[in-house]
């Protein structure tokens, strides 16, 4: 039985081929009948060529025109005729291709000259028009019985496809979610704590006449709004008629669409194959459409018979549903042109970051001008991948306003140290525990051995405060030649003045080894108990002996290589080769030759990105780098020379104004949109106390924050590489963040008229006439604090200036967000909020400030220990004014607070700021 939608489309493609076939008949047959009847161009009495050229040279005459024209007609004629005979044969060679896509019918018009394309576009519609006629009608089409009950149980408008190899309901019952919808190859469930499924459903659905995507989006998917959806799924799929929907404003009736279709079902005990009893049917949910709001700009949908119905057609390009991204992110992490890191070696990097910032902060002085030094941009960029890395992953999201580029692969156990990429994948350490040692040769080995060495010390960085599961034995003469600058006893890394020592020391860890398998052994053989196996956190770790061979320890060192096994002792040897080691060849990029588990690319460091590791690594310990030029110290430091300044005596209550507590409530609003980044991001409209843009999506507050952070402006590639935007939707992402933002702020405030993001070229920027923000007020009042032409600003102004910038500092920057960008201003704004603060309490203590303002003084020092409550150089000073004004309580509550939370990171109170606290507590004990 042929259904109208199928009727309709074969009769469509018989007027098409019937239409096409006469034009080209026309053309072929009707062209050369009007040309005869014109008369043939030659001359009849012309008997040689110089009488046929006496004849040319006459004067032009009607009859000569007219010979002239039909000489150019029977050449044109003939011109049609070869290019159809031409295109007649090209589809007949691709007959198969055309009856699996149209569009390579139109392709190949657009790739022919408008000459040839007459032709082509004639023999091309008929062919098509053919093929649209006498194609089989395919048996899923429509269901095979009952389709009102479907229909009723779904709301659909048309029938669905049923799931092969499912039973139908009988008569009268409701076919279950699992019969009418596919999944989306294997993979597709997902379980949820709950308990639950979630299955990515697909319902399959026949286009009818008067459809649009608008109106099939609203029935099946309960939002109108989701049709790109529907239409990013659906717009490289074939349809039944070689098309395909290339236009969301053309759908043709029977055209097959997937509608996704996401259902939470309970996982059930899988039926046995011989049972005839159906699924039970989920009850039926209705979902109320979401219409568009009246600002929303519409536009408009052709439906299947030629009709229009509203739709949001400048939403085209910003719903589009994307393709999840299968691919594997990459395990390795380049850092210039000469050196590769892995990822799990960039995951410590990342973990030593933390503790960088906060040494860097404990060793700054307040008052200091310049800046907290910045990451070497290897190290950044490696930290960064690594943050991404270790994000949580998200499900792909069909309604992502952006496409992000692919994080690289998590990185390996904090316990792990890799070597090299093999296959995309990182090797681990254990490769190199070979019977009888390993020697790397080649002009790469020694960047290898730096970038290995490296390798551990970031684990231990991960391994903080815990020991270090792996460590490394070098000889001191060689590790100054790979990373020179590291103390003889540096975390996991231990120099040894010689050879001699490193053997004695690597034969003392095979010892320990011997006594930790000894000792657990005998566990069970006093308890009658057995045990599974040994505990690797157990023991002594993994050492790894890095040297160099010489002749006098040649039979020492074959040895222990004859005692390497994972887990225990690694003997890897640079140079020379020991007798009966294996013998890897490592090119300058890291090419590995002459090992066994197939190619391998060592990850190998530059003596210049060498050095910038090991200064971040004794940066995160506190430690000096060598070779550091430091800046001239102040003629009197406080934190080395600790007091307790004697408390002066009071003043009058009208000699110094008592300041004002934090105030940490919203300033007044002045301009019709306020964000807040001091915090968590917040927008607020027109003054009003409840937030806007609370439904906003998360990369739409990121764009924010980030214009927020560079009020002059950020370049589109700018914002491409700090969001990492996928390459090639750049452009795209941005116009949907605009747009999202416009959409958001144009409702809140009513203003339509203006754009909230200017655009000025490539340069984006927040509106200075509409939208303000707390970080630009925060940075307007430290200025006037401390203005830079005049460093002698009255204690009372700059007070009531910094109380002012702190109102404002609610909160660490974009606080409860993960943004890879983020940590370079978050670090730097809790610089300039904990530098004015410290600046102000020095000058207290110098100055002998009065109660009051001591008072205003210790607000604001709580304030900012209450957000940063590891910052030492904060506590030192709110512990020295609470022992001036005589609350001793106050100041042992403050220093508890730093040591439980230095505790958390495995460091502890400088000796300076101990002594504050020492000298009260023995006072105290006193009868």
């Amino acid at each position: 039985m042929i259904h109208p939608p199928q009727l309709r489309q074969r009769l469509t493609a018989a007027v098409t081929a019937g239409g096409t076939l006469a034009v080209t008949l026309a053309l072929l047959a009707g062209m050369p009948y009007v040309l005869w009847q014109a008369g043939l161009p030659w001359p009849e009495h012309v008997s040689s060529l110089s009488e046929f050229g006496q004849r040319l040279m006459q004067p032009v005459s009607d009859p000569l025109m007219i010979d002239l024209l039909a000489l150019a007609g029977w050449v044109c004629w003939a011109a049609f005729v070869g290019t159809v005979v031409r295109e007649t044969v090209w589809y007949s060679a691709h007959l198969p291709q055309l009856l699996r896509d149209r569009h390579t019918h139109d392709e190949h018009v657009a790739a022919l000259s408008v000459k040839g394309s007459l032709a082509a576009l004639c023999v091309g519609t008929l062919v098509i028009a053919l093929i649209g006629l006498w194609r089989p009608q395919p048996a899923d089409a429509q269901q095979p019985s009952f389709p009102a009950e479907v229909r009723a149980n779904v709301a659909a408008t048309a029938p669905l496809v049923p799931v092969p190899g499912r039973q139908l309901a009988p008569p009268g019952a409701a076919a279950t979610a699992q019969e009418l919808a596919t999944t989306v190859g294997p993979g597709s469930r997902h379980s949820s704590p709950s308990g639950k499924t979630e299955a990515a459903q697909h319902i399959e659905y026949t286009v009818i006449a008067g459809d649009t995507l608008w109106e099939i989006a609203r029935t099946h998917m309960g939002d109108a709004l989701k049709w790109p959806r529907i239409y990013a799924l659906n717009k490289d799929r074939v349809q039944n008629d070689g098309a395909r929907l290339s236009d969301p404003d053309l759908i043709r009736p029977g055209w097959q669409l997937t509608i996704p279709a996401a259902r939470t079902v309970t996982p059930s005990p899988a039926p046995a194959p011989d049972t005839a009893s159906p699924l039970p049917s989920p009850p039926p949910t209705k979902t109320a459409p979401v219409r568009p709001t009246p600002n929303q700009n519409m536009g408009t949908h052709q439906s299947a018979d030629g009709g229009h119905t509203p739709a949001a057609a400048d939403r085209h390009d910003e719903t589009a549903a994307r393709k999840p991204d299968t691919d594997r992110g990459s395990a390795a992490i380049g850092l210039g042109e000469a050196s590769l890191i892995g990822i799990t070696a960039a995951a410590g990097l990342l973990a030593a970051r933390r503790y960088w910032h906060w040494h860097q902060h404990r060793l700054r002085k307040p008052d200091a001008e310049t800046d907290v030094p910045a990451l070497s941009p290897l190290v950044d960029k490696a930290a960064q991948a690594a943050h991404a890395a270790t994000r949580a992953r998200r499900p792909h999201d069909p309604d992502a306003l952006i496409t992000r580029c692919t994080p690289p692969q998590p990185p390996r156990p904090t316990s792990t140290v890799t070597i090299g990429v093999r296959d995309n994948a990182e090797v681990p350490l254990d490769e190199l525990a070979l019977p009888g040692g390993c020697a790397w040769t080649g002009p790469g080995a020694e960047g290898a051995a730096r970038a290995l060495l490296a390798g551990i010390l970031t684990a231990a960085e991960r391994q903080r405060p815990a020991p270090p599961r792996i460590t490394a034995l070098v000889p001191e003469d060689l590790a100054e030649s790979l990373l020179p600058g590291l103390p003889t006893q540096f975390t996991a890394l231990t120099q040894s003045a010689d050879t001699a020592e490193a053997i004695r020391a690597a034969e003392r860890h095979l010892i320990a080894h011997a006594r930790t398998r000894d000792e657990q052994d005998a566990v069970p053989a006093l308890t009658g108990l057995t045990t599974v196996g040994t505990t690797p956190e157990t023991g002594p770790g993994t050492l790894l002996l890095l040297t160099t061979p010489d002749a006098a320890h040649t039979g020492q060192l074959q040895a222990l290589a004859a005692r390497s096994r994972p887990g225990t002792l690694i003997l890897l040897t640079l140079g020379d080769l020991l007798p009966g080691a294996a013998s890897w060849h490592i090119a300058v990029d890291g090419t590995t030759t002459g090992q066994r588990n197939g190619p391998l690319r060592m990850f190998h460091l530059t003596p210049e990105a060498g050095r910038d590791v090991t200064e971040v690594l004794l940066t995160a310990h506190g430690q000096r780098p060598r070779l550091r030029i430091l800046s001239t110290p102040s003629p009197r430091s406080d934190d080395e020379h600790p007091h307790s300044p004697a408390e002066p005596e009071p003043e009058a209550d009208d000699a110094v104004a008592r300041p004002h507590a934090v105030e940490t409530s919203r300033p007044a609003q002045t301009k019709p949109v306020r964000l807040h980044v001091l915090g968590p991001i917040t927008l607020y409209a027109r003054g009003h106390q409840d937030p806007v843009g609370t439904n906003l999506r998360g990369e739409v507050h990121e764009f924010l924050a980030l214009l927020a952070a560079h009020p002059t402006g950020l370049l589109a590639s700018d914002i491409a590489d700090k969001l990492h935007l996928a390459p090639g939707s750049d452009q795209n992402a941005l116009k949907n963040l605009r747009r999202a933002v416009r959409r958001a702020l144009r409702t809140a405030t009513g203003i339509t008229t203006q754009e909230f993001i200017l655009l000025q070229g490539e340069l984006h920027k927040l509106h200075p006439e509409l939208v303000e923000t707390d970080l630009a007020d925060f940075s307007r009042s430290l200025k006037q604090a401390f203005p830079a032409s005049d460093s002698e600003c009255p204690q009372n102004d700059a007070l009531a200036a910094v109380r002012d910038a702190l109102a404002h500092y609610c909160g660490p920057f974009a606080h409860g967000s993960d943004y890879l960008w983020a940590d370079g201003v978050r670090e730097h704004l809790a610089m300039k909020a904990t530098d004015a603060a410290l600046r102000l309490a020095r000058e207290s203590e110098h100055a002998g400030a009065a109660p009051r303002e001591r008072d205003a003084v210790l607000t604001l020092l709580e304030h900012l220990g209450t957000i940063h409550p590891d910052h030492e150089r904060l506590a030192q000073h709110t512990i020295r004014l609470y022992q001036a004004a005589g609350r001793h309580d106050a100041a042992r509550h403050t220093f508890t607070r730093l040591e439980r939370h230095l505790t958390d990171l495995g460091l502890e109170p400088e000796p300076a700021t101990q002594a504050l606290i020492a000298p009260r507590a023995r006072t105290r004990q006193k009868p």
